[in-house]
């Protein structure tokens, strides 16, 4: 595709040392620091009703149902609540501190991440993680334990996005927006309000080539956001696949994209990373491992925590849902579409020949 990009970014593209260029990259990034890119998330979204799908209700009390509810007032219950919090995390993941309080940080098919606020640059967290469902990131006592199985229900067809509003149900029955721990005393229940994106977007489809675009597409057209700095040709042993399907949306967050490449009770996967969250100490190794596609900006702005890839438009695919494309990801192999290859394990070729992927959004 032909997206008109400056001289500029062509002299840069076709840099013969890829060491030089990622050089650069990084010159740019101090240029256009990484608060350039939160810039825009410091603004809440207006929440509006037309667009709100579903509502997660989880009550402060053991054995209370979670909830779904519609906003056509139907519920449907969403399974027991078996634990609920006790203490929030801090320091939450590295990608957390790019986040707002009030707002689901991470979405997943094996736990979702509600961030509360961000203070001495961590964010302060608390998870919702299936019963059934091994997940790290929590920490003990500080999540909502709901019975039910990753990849499906809550975790599935009625995840959230990055981005979602969270409130806390006071005893008045009033909403506060949960953007300070000291409110939790006073909850007696937690809510997630879920809206269709703005940006009505079909699929995200990446190149898979050094150099390559990254774009969206929608009811007008395509719209580049990001150029490829390094493609992906295996897969690794990401755990949170365990509970996903193949070719499924595991997890999205400020600072990654994960995709699982096997079916559902075996691991394996690849993940789309920013360029500038490489950057970050224990992701250094990321911008030299075949398991990750890495992006950057069209003009080097920090994609980190920016939409429509690490905010806001992406859920986990549902693998109960048969007949949703939310979440479902395909690749192109001798320039026809087709499902991704069924692989698990760490791999470094087993994707070589993928010349692109598209993301399915709805």
């Amino acid at each position: 595709m032909n997206f008109g990009v400056s001289a500029f970014l062509n002299r840069f593209r076709s840099s013969r040392s890829r060491a030089l260029r990622q050089a650069a990259v990084l010159a740019a990034l101090l240029t256009f620091p990484a608060a350039a890119g939160a810039a825009e998330s410091a603004i809440y979204n207006v929440e509006d009703p037309s667009r709100l799908m579903f509502t997660i209700h989880l009550s402060m009390t053991v054995g209370d149902q979670a909830k779904v509810i519609f906003p056509d007032g139907r519920e449907i219950d969403a399974g027991r609540i078996n634990a609920v919090p006790i203490k929030s995390r801090h320091p939450g993941f590295t990608a957390s501190k790019y986040g707002l309080g009030g707002q689901v940080i991470a979405t997943a098919a094996n736990a979702h991440h509600i961030q509360i606020s961000v203070e001495d640059g961590a964010g302060r967290t608390i998870s919702l993680i299936p019963s059934q469902t091994f997940a790290v990131a929590p920490g003990y006592g500080t999540s909502f334990i709901v019975e039910g199985v990753g990849g499906s229900g809550l975790w599935g067809q009625y995840a959230p996005y990055v981005s979602s509003p969270v409130y806390i149900i006071n005893k008045a029955g009033m909403p506060v927006l949960f953007n300070s721990f000291q409110l939790f005393q006073f909850a007696t229940a937690v809510e997630i309000r879920v809206y269709r994106p703005e940006d009505d977007i079909e699929y995200i489809e990446i190149e898979n080539r050094e150099g390559g675009s990254a774009w969206y597409h929608d009811d007008k057209g395509d719209h580049q956001f990001a150029i490829v700095e390094s493609g992906v040709t295996g897969t690794g042993r990401f755990e949170g696949t365990l509970y996903q399907g193949l070719g499924r949306v595991r997890a999205n967050h400020p600072g990654v994209i994960c995709i699982s490449t096997c079916r559902k009770s075996e691991i394996g996967g690849f993940q789309i990373v920013p360029l500038s969250h490489t950057y970050s100490r224990e992701l250094q190794r990321t911008r030299r491992m075949s398991q990750y596609i890495v992006l950057r900006g069209v003009d080097f702005e920090d994609l980190t925590g920016r939409p429509p890839f690490f905010r806001g438009s992406i859920r986990p695919g549902d693998v109960d849902v048969h007949d949703s494309r939310t979440g479902w990801v395909v690749g192109m192999r001798n320039g026809e579409w087709q499902e991704l290859p069924d692989v698990s394990g760490l791999t470094e070729n087993s994707l070589a020949d993928i010349e692109a992927f598209r993301i399915y959004l709805r």
